[in-house]
Parts: C-alpha cells; structure tokens; sequence
C-alpha cells in the first residue's frame, strides 16, 4: 500500500511538471505572438482548429489492443502556423492540443501533462525538420527523422510520467511498445506531411494558375477533416467491439453460478473499459475511477468500481456507460437466477423436511453416478424409521413431522460434506455416500450416520430413542443403471426389518450391507485375474528439464462386458480379500515390461518402467525371486517398484534386507505418494529407495510459500543423496513453471499426459517421439 501510494504520488510530480510546461509554453508563447502580430491570424486559427479536428484520430501502438496510444495531430505542424518562429508556431500549435485533450479527457491535470510532453516531442519535431531541411535533405526522409524524434521523445515522456504507476502486467512502458507499428505512424506521418507541402507548394499553384499562390489554411484544415473521419470510422468500430462485447456478457451471465458470476462480470468489466483493475466493494467510485451499482445477491447492493485505464488514460463517457450497462445485465442475471433457483427448491424439496424430496434424489443419483471420477466409489444407504405408523396413531402426526424433522436434521449433521441426504417417502430417507475407495469406508460411514439418528430425543415431552432399519449398497464402478443400487439397498432393509419383525435386534439400529452386490462383484474380479483379463494403462514421467519422457507408469485396468469399468482401488481390495493380490502384481509386471520392450524399440530412450505392488510382496515368501526373474528377463529395461509411503511403517528388518537385495539384483525401488498422510519422515532414511515420488497433496497450493519451501526442501534432500525426485499431480503448465524454479527436474501428471492403453501410447511415441508434453 505505501509503495502504491508513494509510486503515485511520484507519477503526480512528473504530470504537474508537463502540465507546468505546457502552461508556461502556451503562455509565454501567446503573449510574444499577440506582441509581434503574426503574419495571418487565419492560419493561426486553421492551425487550432486543425488540432482540435483531427484530435480524436489515436492509434494505439502497444503490443496488445489498447494502450499505448498515440495522436497525429502533430502533422498539422507540417506547414507551420508561424513560419518565422518555431517557439510560436509550437505555442500556437499546442493550444490545439490543451483544447482538444481538456474536451475529451475527464482530468483537467492529466490533459495538460499530456500536453507538455506533446510540446517535448514538437519542439523535436521543428528543430529536425528544420536542421534537415537547411541541409538540402528532401522532404520525406526529413519528415519521417522529425515524425520519430517526435514520437520517440512523446513516448518517452509518457513512460516516465505513467511508470510509478504501472503494474507488472498492465501499464505504460516501452516493453509495451510495439516498435513496428510505431514505425508504421511514423511513415505515415512522413507521407502525410510530404503530401501536404506538395499540395500547398505545387498543387494549389498548378490548378491557380499562380505560382505565389497558398492555400495553407484549407490544406490545414482539409487534412484534419479527413483525419476526422478516419476517427468517426475508428470510433464506429470500437462502439461495434464495445456492443459484442456486452452482447457476448449478456449472454454469459447467465449462465453462470454463484461466485462464478462475480468473477466473469469483473473479467468482462476489465476487458470491456480496458482497465487495470476492477473490483466490487461497498464505496462509490472516487475521483479517476468510474463505476455503477450493481446487485448480485438479494438486498446486497455493492459497486462494481474500475479503478485505472491501462495505460494511464482517463475513462471516457462510453466507458461509464458501458460499465452502467455491464452491471445492468448482471444485476439482472443475478436476480433471474435467484428466482429460478427459489423455484427449483420449491420443486425439488421436501415441504415438511426441507429436504431434497424423490425427484431431487433420481437426479442426484444419476450425477454421482455418471460424473464420478475414474478410481472412486459411491454407495446407497437406505433408512426407514421402526414403528413409525405407532407413533403417529398413539401421539398423533405433530409429534411424527417432529421426529421426521430431528431425523432430517441429524442425517444432515452426520453425513459428509460431497453426501447427498434426501426424503424419498414418508418415513424413509436415502443418503448417497460419495468419494468412497471401499466396501469398508462406506460401512464406516453408514455407521456413524446410524450412530447420531439413534441418539434419544425429547418428543411431546418425551423422551424416546428413534430406532431405524437400514440397507447399504456400494458401487465402485460406474453402473449401467443406477436404480439398481436402490434396489439392492432396499431389499437390505427389508431383510433387516423383517429380521427385527422375528425376533432379532429389537431394541436397536442396524446397517446391513448387500451381500448380493459385494457377491456378484467379487466373482467379477476373481474371474478377471483368473483369465488374465487385465489391461494396462501407461502414465508417463517426464524430465521437465529435457521435456522428455524416459519412464512410464504402469497402471491396472479392467472393464467388465456388463458392468463396465471397475475402478482399480476395488480391484486391488477385493484381489486382497480374494487372495489374488499377487496374480494379480504378476500379470500387470509381466504385462508392462512386454509394453516396455515395445516403447524401447520405437524410442531407446525410454527404458524405464514402473509398477506399483504391496510392501510386502518384495519378500522371499511372496514375489521376491519372480521380481527379479523379470527384471534379469528383460536387461535392457529398468524394472521400477513403486511402494506406497504409509505401507512403511511397518516395514521390518527382514523386508529391509529383500530391499537391498531388490537394488543388487538391479531393481529400481520408488517411495510413492510420499506427503499423502502423516509421513514418516524415518522411510526416507531408512529404507533403501532410487526415487522419491512426492504427492500431489503437497502442491495443491503453490501459491502458499510453505508448499514452495518444503518441495525445495525435499528436492534439495534427493540431489544430496542422489535420488530422483518425481513430483506427481502436475496439472497445468503454470505448476510445471513454478516446480522448475523450484529446482525440480522430474515430474508426472495430466500435464504431461493420461493414463492411455497400450495401443494410443504406442501412438503418441510414433507421433511425438519423447516429447514431454503435446499440443492443445
């Protein structure tokens, strides 16, 4: 804030100082020239007029649309107002200039210091052309050396004047320049200028008949006319921009939601009235800034303020009247959306409950369903209130909506943050469980949902303990019929309320999970792993530095003919619990190093492979010696196991010692996801390991300094011990451009590429070789 303000008020100085030579220029200069009479007050006039004409013609000539802009009103000094005086003509001159830029700009200072460095560049203007001139140079070359030392001392100034002000991304310096087009205004103003004395000097002589003949005041004015129109055409077109461009708001608006629109109405204000910033906040606009009142929330009026013109420019009218309407539309998409939103709730809520009522619940269903990502798991728990009849028959149905309501309640408290609670008759409730990676997470989840609802309660000055009957059915694949998961849930229910109906569990809530689900999906995966029906899928894991791949991760995959994919944390599960985890390791290690020959002979570069098995399949009485068969089975290729950090804790001296014989017999060994959880900072130092694969947890955020440090930290701690360190989860090529500053040399992520089969992968080597990342 104090750099801010202090770079502002030194961006003031240096306008005072235009300003006050422009005012001491015009000054003094009026006062000689109304002293010495000038040889025709009609040019001086024509001269002024001219100015003011031709000042709405501005050509921007930065690199991007917008500012930097720069007039052309120095051609008039093409046929000078005061031949005899260069100081005077100037004068004369710039009064055009104060006129003109006092009528257009809102800030009286900010005219006038434009002004003064207009006279800097002027002064260049006269003094070149005359020196050239006086030496016989012709008239276009001296035109074009005086048009760019006018340009040249004009810009110049204004990056003085603009730059305390400037921003790193938008403002008024020569890095914003673009040299070519400002080569371009100056050619033309050559030209201009060289057609202007040729038609005063030859031209209006030739057609008079006279050669003593001058016409300086029409050509003056004549020029600026058509200045002027080539300014309406521009302006036209900019108000034809400006148009589409609140078109296009009108109908984006819209269609966004909540914050979503705050972010596109401010994206669009900045672009819109081309400003440095723009923001809402409670305070009306203030001197130099323009803004309006907007309304994006029910009885939250606020002011959508831009703050300063790229550039430095003072905003126009149109730019006011752009921004009025800009939040006119916004404010009322906002309100629209407010009303469809309050009718949508109606619709799909439960009166009594206020809960998603049965509609609301199918279409929740579906979304988690279909919209779930690859590797997680949903689940269905079914709840129906025991003797809930009763309870409406003996205290009557005040007292059954008040239970229904602390049911409600309760259901909402307990369930997860991403879970979807629903009432989908009178006395039944459904809870979608999403983000699941297991069978086991989503009973533990079920239970504690069971857990609160079964907690006593006061009713009518009672006290009582609701008892529920519940059914839970998890899927961890996506279905091709999501009603099945309703079903299956319901009919668990049932089972436990016709089980309490005889006898069992009277007093208390129960969960029961279907069997019939987990039944039919573990016989899917035995099938799969017995028919050695797996596929793979191959990450790869580049060298930022290089912008290489030279490894690829092989990762499991499978998807049933019915059912469809099974996501490949159910698979690993239910391989454990089938006691085919290490079938299942053996075929996705025999199956990736075969891959690995093939990426090999299309790109001998590429020679690594890795795999991810349990810690304690590396020993003796699991796959130690069939790890190692398969890496001396295939020399060329560098076998990599990948061991997931939380599996080390309970590493053990014996498994240590079937590590280190792992890396004699030439394996690779990697510590995988290592930030996930509580990390064990003893695994990195007590554990033989080649590569350390950092998690994408700890780069979530790399804006925060504490994430930059520890990646640093963890980088600097491989190279001193010589591992490479591989960080996952890159996204964007923004991480990737942080993790290089940060000294990381390796990494794996979307960025880089998918999960793709065997066949697109060989594909992409064929078309792109090693190349690290692929155009968009």
């Amino acid at each position: 804030m104090f750099r801010r303000r202090g770079a502002t008020n030194r961006g003031n100085a240096l306008s005072v100082l235009f300003a006050a030579i422009a005012l001491g220029v015009i000054g003094t200069g009026w006062f000689l020239l109304i002293r010495s009479e000038p040889a025709s007050w009609t040019h001086v006039i024509a001269t002024i007029a001219g100015v003011v004409i031709c000042a709405p013609f501005a050509i921007h000539v930065g690199r991007s649309a917008g500012y930097p802009l720069v007039g052309v009103g120095v051609v008039i000094l093409a046929i000078p107002p005061v031949p005899e005086s260069a100081v005077l003509g100037v004068s004369v001159w710039a009064l055009g200039v104060a006129i003109s830029l006092l009528v257009l700009r809102r800030s009286p200072l900010h005219a006038l210091s434009v002004t003064g460095t207009s006279i800097v560049g002027a002064f260049a203007f006269v003094a070149v052309h005359g020196a050239l001139s006086a030496l016989g140079v012709w008239q276009l070359p001296a035109f074009v050396a005086a048009a760019a030392a006018y340009y040249l001392l004009f810009l110049l100034g204004e990056c003085a004047r603009q730059w305390p002000r400037s921003t790193p991304d938008h403002g008024f310096s020569l890095s914003s320049i673009s040299f070519p087009r400002v080569a371009l205004v100056v050619l033309g103003i050559g030209v201009i200028a060289t057609l202007m004395n040729y038609v005063n000097s030859s031209l209006i002589p030739w057609f008079e008949h006279n050669p003593a003949a001058s016409r300086r005041s029409f050509v003056v004015l004549l020029t600026a006319s058509l200045l002027y129109v080539l300014a309406q055409r521009q302006r036209y077109t900019a108000i034809e921009h400006r148009l589409n461009a609140l078109i296009d708001a009108a109908v984006e608006l819209p269609r966004e939601t909540g914050r979503g629109i705050a972010d596109a109405l401010q994206e669009r204000a900045r672009d819109i009235v081309r400003a440095n910033a723009v923001e809402l906040r409670e305070a009306p606009p203030e001197a130099h800034e323009i803004g309006a009142p907007v309304s994006l929330e029910s009885g939250d009026q606020r002011h959508l303020v831009a703050e300063r013109k790229i550039g430095g420019g003072p905003f126009t009218r149109e730019d006011q009247h752009a921004l009025v309407t800009l939040a006119h539309v916004a404010s009322e998409a906002a309100r629209v959306q407010s009303e469809v939103d309050v009718l949508e709730r109606r619709a799909n809520s439960d009166t009594l409950t206020g809960l998603p009522n049965y509609g609301a619940f199918q279409k929740a269903l579906v979304e988690a369903n279909e919209h779930r990502p690859y590797h997680e798991g949903i689940a269905l728990l079914f709840i129906d209130l025991d003797n809930f009849k009763k309870l409406n028959d003996n205290f009557g149905h005040r007292a059954g909506d008040e239970l229904l309501c602390a049911i409600a309640e309760r259901l909402q408290s307990s369930a997860g943050g991403g879970d979807f609670v629903s009432r989908v008759g009178g006395d039944e409730f459904v809870v979608i469980l999403t983000g699941l990676v297991s069978l086991e997470q989503a009973k533990e989840s079920a239970d504690r949902i069971i857990e609160k609802i079964n907690q006593p309660l006061s009713l009518e000055g009672r006290y009582m303990r609701p008892i529920v009957s519940a059914g839970l059915a998890f899927s961890s694949h996506r279905e091709l019929d999501a009603q099945t998961l309703v079903e299956d849930a319901d009919r668990t229910m049932l089972q436990v309320k016709r089980s309490r109906r005889q006898g069992g569990h009277l007093e208390e809530s129960s969960v029961s999970v279907s069997l019939h689900r987990s039944t039919r999906t573990n016989d899917i995966v035995a099938r799969a792993i017995r028919g050695n029906r797996l596929s793979l899928a191959f990450q790869p894991i580049v060298s930022i530095e290089r912008g290489s791949i030279w490894a690829f991760e092989a990762l499991v995959r499978y998807v049933d003919p019915e059912l469809g994919p099974i996501s490949p944390p159910s698979l690993v599960a239910r391989a454990k619990s089938l006691g085919l985890m290490n079938e299942l390791t053996q075929q996705v290690i025999t199956k990736a190093l075969e891959a690995a020959e093939q990426f090999r002979r299309l790109e001998p570069d590429i020679d690594c492979m890795t795999v991810n098995i349990e810690l304690g399949q590396i020993s003796e009485a699991e796959l130690g010696p069939f790890i190692r068969a398969a890496a001396a089975a295939h020399p060329d290729i560098r076998l990599c196991i990948e061991l997931n950090e939380r599996s080390l804790r309970s590493v053990t001296d014996d498994l240590r010692r079937d590590a280190e014989a792992m890396q004699e017999a030439g394996v690779i060994i990697a510590l995988d996801d290592y930030g996930s959880d509580d990390s064990p900072v003893g695994a990195l130092v007590r554990f033989p390991m080649n590569i350390l694969k950092i998690d994408k947890s700890l780069i979530s955020d790399l804006e925060d300094v504490r994430q930059r440090e520890v990646i640093r930290a963890l980088q600097g701690f491989g190279d001193n011990l010589q591992h490479t360190v591989v960080v996952e989860g890159i996204e964007n090529r923004a991480m990737a451009d942080v993790l290089v500053e940060l000294g990381v040399r390796d990494a794996q992520g979307y960025y880089f590429g998918r999960p793709l089969p065997l066949a697109q992968t060989l594909d992409r080597i064929r078309r792109s070789s090693t190349q690290a990342t692929l155009r968009r």
